[in-house]
Parts: C-alpha cells; structure tokens; sequence
C-alpha cells in the first residue's frame, strides 16, 4: 500500500474523443451540495478535454478521491490520463495534523531525559493518521480505478 494518497494512469479507450465524452457524460451528474439519492454514479463536471469528477457514494469518506481526467486523442482512439488525489479541504486538514503532531514528536524526542509511555502518544497519533488516511482513499481509489476501466475501455 502507497502512504502518498495519490495516483496517476492512463487507460487507453479506443474510442474517439466525442464517443468517450459521452460515456463519461453518461455516468456523471451535476454536482450537488446535498443529494440524498443520487442519479449517477459520479458527479462533478465534463467537456470536451477533460473532466473532475467524484464517485457518489452513500456513506460518509472525506478521503473519497477526486479523480481529474484529461482526454487526448490518438490514433487508435482517445487516450484518458487520470489522476486520483484528496480534496483540497481535507488535504489541507491533514496537512495541519502532521505538522502537529510531528512538532510533538520532536518536542517528545528533544525532552528524552527518560523514557514515559506518555511519548508515545504523538507517535500513536502519527500511525493512525497515515492509516486514517490511506486506508479511507486507498479503499475508494482502488475500487474506482477498476470502475474507471471498465467503464471507459471499448466494449
């Protein structure tokens, strides 16, 4: 398992640029700040070169990934680069637990005069936000990436 809630890869479609915006636009809906049912199975926005969208789903994951397309045609048909990241909101969140909870550690290490099992409370904190972190995206970018393909592979 990757710790950098990132990944980027290229599915090439064998289709036409305009055959593969409209199944991209055939599964993707308006996105909604509230939606309790939703009509597509993604949601964001799409044109004619690329595409962000998110995978609608029906329980609570702020490290559902945000998947940015760009379309590029080939001459066996159109190629997707696809980048799945976090969003920006809780990509800034997390940021700011690290560095916290990194300046602890430090600040624990710096005081070691005596070993307590109170040092390791930052360290606790530390695995559990890189697992919070990769095991809620992982668990969604995996799953979305094997849709992805099948969705947009020529059929």
């Amino acid at each position: 398992m990757k710790l950098i809630p990132y990944e980027k890869f290229q599915i090439d479609t064998g289709l036409s640029s305009e055959e593969l915006v409209q199944r991209i636009r055939a599964f993707t809906g308006e996105k909604k700040l509230f939606s309790f049912s939703p009509t597509h199975e993604f949601s964001g926005h799409v044109n004619e070169y690329e595409f962000e969208i998110t995978k609608n789903i029906t329980y609570q994951n702020s490290f559902n990934p945000v998947i940015e397309g760009k379309i590029e045609q080939k001459s066996v048909g159109a190629q997707v680069t696809i980048s799945m990241r976090l969003n920006l909101p809780t990509m800034i969140f997390m940021f700011i637990w690290f560095l916290v909870v990194g300046i602890g550690c430090m600040a624990f290490l710096s005081n070691m005069n005596e070993f307590s099992l109170q040092m390791l409370i930052p360290f606790g904190m530390l695995i559990f936000g890189v697992a919070l972190v990769s095991g809620g995206f992982w668990f969604e970018a995996s799953k979305q990436k094997r849709r992805l393909i099948e969705l947009l592979s020529k059929k």
